[in-house]
């Protein structure tokens, strides 16, 4: 019931956001880049905005469409200046903005982290993990510290596991089937993939204890906010407009996934869609609020072990440190 309230609030509001007052003349050409290829169901709204329209419709053109395979290299891409808009991790916002490069997140098209603790079947409790093998990327990454939570709430020694690095998510997830680890945090499309095996299943979902920590932001560069804040505006809008069909429209989700990675399973990502629109993983009304900043400016330091980085009351803004502007809060309610 909740569920169908959800969506229907969110034809409506897309029937608001989309309605022809809305669109204008061409405003702005812009390069785009993804972070992920192929893309997950998480970050395929950039995908949806492209294919759908949503960036034409707003007077967006989008002279490149380009895929990139991480968030290093998007983040590396957008601070040369080589594009215009990529949508990436906040740590990347972090590293970068600290490093003096003008590069703004806007707004959070994916609101909640999709991050699964999955792990073989004899475990059944946080606590079973102690001693046990568990997979992550390599030390002090996002698949290790976003753990940390879960094992403080826990009362387990975060030194007690044994913390194995593997490389990435499907190697993580490679390393959970074959039994070498019993437990790897796995992004939503690997978590859905490994519970196909019986062996495996889902413990917890990040975004239950960590809710308001976003997966991913929407960067520009300060520049095209400073010369052009109609196009940002407007490419912004392209943004929530594709998160909005994304939650009410799950077979045209569906056929622009399936057309950027063919052969993916639609049981996998029927599980998948399920979960990200039951933890409301896509930002439908922009969803960069100063609380989920507080918490990915807070979190991610004091889990990684490094200091603190100062935010909003501090002697040092929280747009110097950590680039975050409030961009989309002008749709909310919209």
């Amino acid at each position: 019931m909740l569920r169908r309230r959800f969506l229907t609030a969110m034809a409506g509001a897309s029937a608001a956001i989309a309605a022809p007052s809305v669109l204008r003349a061409q405003s702005a050409t812009i390069k785009l880049a993804t972070s992920a290829a192929p893309p997950s169901i998480h970050n395929i709204y950039l995908h949806v905005a492209y294919e759908r329209g949503f960036f034409r419709q707003n007077g967006i053109a989008v002279s490149e469409f380009i895929q990139l395979r991480g968030g290093p290299l998007a983040n590396q891409a957008i601070a040369a200046g080589q594009i215009d808009v990529t949508a990436s991790d906040a740590e990347g916002l972090l590293s970068a903005t600290s490093n003096g490069y003008a590069i703004r997140g806007v707004t959070a098209p994916g609101a909640h982290l999709s991050y699964i603790v999955s792990v073989r079947k004899e475990i059944s409790s946080v606590a079973d993990l102690k001693g046990k093998p568990f997979a992550v990327s390599r030390p002090g990454a996002l698949s290790q510290y976003l753990m940390f939570p879960m094992l403080d709430g826990a009362g387990v020694p975060r030194d007690s596991l044994q913390w194995l690095s593997v490389g990435g998510g499907r190697e993580r997830m490679l390393a959970l089937l074959s039994d070498r680890v019993k437990g790897a945090l796995l992004h939503i499309d690997f978590a859905m993939e490994a519970v196909t095996d019986p062996n495996i299943k889902a413990l917890k979902s990040v975004a239950d204890i960590l809710p308001d920590y976003p997966f991913e932001l929407l960067f520009m560069r300060k520049d095209m906010l400073d010369k052009n804040p109609a196009a940002a505006t407007a490419i912004v809008r392209a943004i929530i407009q594709a998160c909005r069909y994304i939650v009410t429209d799950k077979s045209g989700t569906f056929e622009v996934m399936l057309k950027y990675v063919p052969g993916m399973s639609t049981e996998v990502l029927d599980r998948a869609y399920a979960e990200l629109i039951r933890i409301r993983g896509f930002g439908v009304n922009g969803d960069m609020t100063e609380k989920n900043h507080d918490k990915f400016r807070l979190v991610m330091p004091r889990a990684s072990g490094a200091s603190r980085i100062p935010g909003r009351g501090s002697e040092r803004s929280a747009l110097a440190t950590t680039g975050v502007v409030y961009w989309s809060a002008r749709f909310r309610g919209q």
